[in-house]
């Protein structure tokens, strides 16, 4: 859903906005050997993810900050997830009542976590794991046990609760990866008796992905902020392209792997579906032995050849093999890269256009839209509604708001 490098600086996000960056660009390793990048706010600002044991996120001013959890790597499943504002984290934590995994939310402004509770049961020692966040922050989606080890796909928000999203198919198990900027739009994976198929609930509705011919495909894994793209894995059916799809055009393959032998993981995609962040890989481990690549108007070129064009140097050695985020705007990608030291995480930030200020929601212009976003950002020390560069959004932040009122020049 996201991912960001570097705040903008305060006479930048004066003349500038939001997600203005003139020119410039930047590559940056995080200088810890082990993490894994996965989530990046809407401009770049707060990067989310894990390591071998937690869970963490990172500014340019603050540097990482660990914030505890179970990661992935250390038997807690899922991901780590951010809000398109860069304030809350999707992550999975111990339950200290039960010694289990739940999902649950973290507020970076207050340091707290919400738990997403359970469905009374769990295995082993997971009861339930966050996948994924809506860009919104107000909901988590993964995985939850029922009785016997089943697995069904869920659905979490302090309004609608713990919901279960169910199976199309009775005995088998489904799960939930990603969600559409408002949660209303779910993606991930419905397991039958012959294979793991793509899945999507719509609105609690759950559908089957299928190619043009009505064969099945890999599991769904990436949705659009609008919920109008999903993107997901290949299988046999469909020599294993990546694909994306909408309910207007229906199934589309990717690009082709541009390397002998290697299959195509779909991580992220832009909120106007311009930009596609992939990363090409055999099947089998490690994960960081794959390249990334960003497929831009259609056009697929990878990660070291895109930095280069915008005149982004990349350290000799160095190479963008796990891009997991993507921005919200398409110009972040965060990840993992295999550097002569070892694994470590990456930004990529990628120079943005000049937007006017005030237009946080890049709709060209002013208006009572962006005033909205800033509101529901009030307080906020991370958010792109820091119009001033004050370091926190408020009074001040709708002055300038309210002074670039209008159609943008």
């Amino acid at each position: 859903m996201l991912s960001r490098s570097g705040f903008v600086s305060a006479s930048l996000a004066i003349s500038l906005g939001s997600t203005a960056l003139a020119g410039g660009g930047s590559f940056t390793l995080l200088g810890v050997n082990g993490l894994f990048p996965s989530g990046v706010s809407t401009n770049g600002a707060v990067v989310a993810g894990y390591n071998t044991s937690q869970f963490w996120y990172w500014t340019s001013a603050q540097g990482l900050t660990f914030i505890g959890g179970v990661s992935p790597n250390a038997g807690g499943a899922g991901s780590a997830d951010i809000s398109n504002s860069g304030t809350r984290i999707g992550y999975t934590v111990i339950n200290p009542a039960t010694g289990k995994t739940e999902a649950a939310f973290y507020d970076i402004a207050t340091g707290t976590s919400t738990s997403a509770g359970n469905f009374g049961f769990s295995c082993d020692a997971s009861a339930t794991s966050c996948w994924g966040m809506s860009g919104d922050g107000t909901t988590i989606v993964g995985l939850g046990w029922h009785n016997l080890c089943a697995a069904r796909g869920f659905k979490y928000s302090a309004t609608g609760g713990l919901v279960d999203l169910g199976t199309l198919v009775s005995g088998f198990s489904s799960r939930a990866n990603a969600c559409s900027g408002n949660g209303s739009v779910i993606a991930g994976w419905q397991d039958t008796a012959l294979e793991r198929q793509a899945a999507y609930w719509k609105n609690g509705v759950e559908k089957l992905i299928l190619t043009q011919t009505g064969q099945p495909l890999g599991e769904a894994g990436v949705v659009s902020n609008d919920g109008n793209w999903i993107l997901g894995l290949g299988s046999a059916s469909n020599s294993n392209l990546a694909w994306r799809f909408s309910e207007q055009t229906g199934y589309l393959p990717l690009p082709a792997t541009p390397i002998a032998g290697f299959r195509g993981y779909p991580t992220g995609i832009s909120d106007d579906a311009s930009r596609i962040l992939m990363f090409y890989r055999t099947p089998f481990p490690p994960a960081t032995a794959g390249e990334g690549y960003m497929v831009v108007n259609g056009v697929l070129t990878s990660l070291e050849v895109l930095a280069a064009s915008e005149g982004i140097t990349i350290p000799t050695g160095v190479r963008m093999a796990l891009p997991l985020g993507l921005s919200a705007d398409g110009y972040t990608v965060v990840g993992t890269a295999r550097t002569p030291t070892g694994i470590q995480g990456f930004i990529l930030d990628l120079p943005r256009p000049v937007q006017c200020v005030g237009d946080l929601n890049a709709d060209g212009q002013v208006a009572a839209q962006d005033i909205a976003a800033l509101l529901s950002d009030w307080g906020s020390t991370t958010s792109a509604a820091d119009l001033n560069g004050d370091g926190v959004v408020g009074a001040a932040d709708i002055t300038v708001l309210l002074s670039a009122w209008g159609a943008c020049p």
